[in-house]
């Protein structure tokens, strides 16, 4: 039987994970949003700080949010974490031990959810993600990514899933699929299951299944400035609702079709902050990549004297560079803030 002998595989083979070692539901719920599309050597030691600080739902409904998002900085998809502070606040303490409670929570799928109640309350679900779904799709022999495979593949490993270990299950075929079975090479010899493969029976099981042409990521240029008044840095902050939302950012934005960076950054800076600044200092250009776009940044530093006509919509900040230790910013801020020292 496949589920037998992928838990006897995983039972020899299974990554010690910091999240493994607790069967609590807050624990596993946190370590699975962490996950999402990040890669777990960089999510642990996230986990690990998030949990010193934030150790139970009251501690982070409690928390301030400011605060939590500091300990997220630098994992990405912020919403994620928005949504996890929310769904803290909403609950009295305890996670929901059904589907369709945990379902309507801010932030958690149909992934999530069933993931959460096999691994923390036993309950016999299947949470399909890419690792388990590509596994699916091999041993099905199936090609074409559509939605009625898709379901094929999701009821099949329902089907075949250890009724007595579901949350063993789940996390064996993830880890099949993080190391034998990944998405661009694989390691039919020492898998478990190849004998119920009908993909390795093929001559090349990468094909399964077909892959997804990437397009390539348009790159937008961007102007940004960093303002000094007294010593301090203006800083201001992203909306919640928005792309990097809650994280604090110099000001800036796109430089329009015919416009060099100076008149850029200058038109930005007066629409966003009714400042104006006349030959901000050019410090360099940074380069950031996000899942589907780039940024080039061209930066300046603009020291000024007189802040009377300042006036921002978004909540912000003047802050000292020690102050920032505090505050969470994007990656692309705290590769301007290299930039920056190194120019003082």
């Amino acid at each position: 039987m496949i589920s037998q002998q992928l838990l006897g595989w995983y039972s020899l083979n299974k990554r010690i994970l910091p999240w493994r070692e607790t069967k609590d539901p807050y624990k596993i719920w946190i370590s699975e949003i962490m996950l999402q599309q990040t890669q777990v050597a960089t999510v642990i030691p996230y986990y690990e700080k998030w949990m010193k600080s934030f150790p139970n739902i009251e501690a982070l409904a409690q928390a301030d949010y400011n605060h939590v998002l500091k300990h997220w900085e630098g994992l990405g998809y912020y919403s994620r974490c928005r949504n996890i502070h929310a769904t803290a606040k909403s609950l009295n303490g305890k996670l929901p031990e059904t589907f369709n409670e945990l379902i309507k929570l801010p932030g958690i799928g149909e992934y999530t959810a069933k993931t959460i109640l096999a691994i923390a309350y036993n309950k016999q679900e299947v949470g399909v993600d890419t690792n388990l779904e590509r596994v699916g799709f091999r041993l099905l022999g199936l090609k074409k990514k559509s939605k009625f495979n898709n379901n094929r593949v999701k009821k099949y490993l329902e089907n075949i899933q250890d009724k007595a270990k579901p949350g063993d299950f789940n996390q064996a075929l993830m880890d099949l699929g993080s190391s034998l079975c990944q998405a661009k090479a694989v390691d039919c010899m020492p898998c478990p299951i190849t004998a119920g493969c009908k993909a390795s029976t093929n001559d090349d099981p990468l094909k399964y299944p077909e892959m997804k042409k990437n397009k390539p990521s348009p790159t937008v240029n961007v102007a940004v400035c960093i303002i000094i008044y007294k010593s301090k840095l203006l800083l201001m902050q992203r909306p919640k609702d928005k792309m990097l939302g809650g994280l604090w950012e110099f000001p800036g934005g796109k430089i329009k079709k015919g416009e060099t960076k100076e008149d850029a950054v200058i038109r930005e800076v007066f629409e966003e902050t009714r400042l104006n600044i006349n030959n901000p200092k050019y410090l360099g250009e940074v380069k950031h990549q996000y899942s589907h776009f780039k940024v080039k940044i061209s930066l300046f530093q603009h020291n000024i004297k007189d802040i009377s006509n300042l006036k921002i919509k978004e909540k912000y900040l003047w802050t000292t560079i020690k102050g920032l230790d505090n505050l969470a910013l994007p990656k692309a801020n705290h590769k301007m803030l290299d930039i920056f020292k190194k120019n003082k």
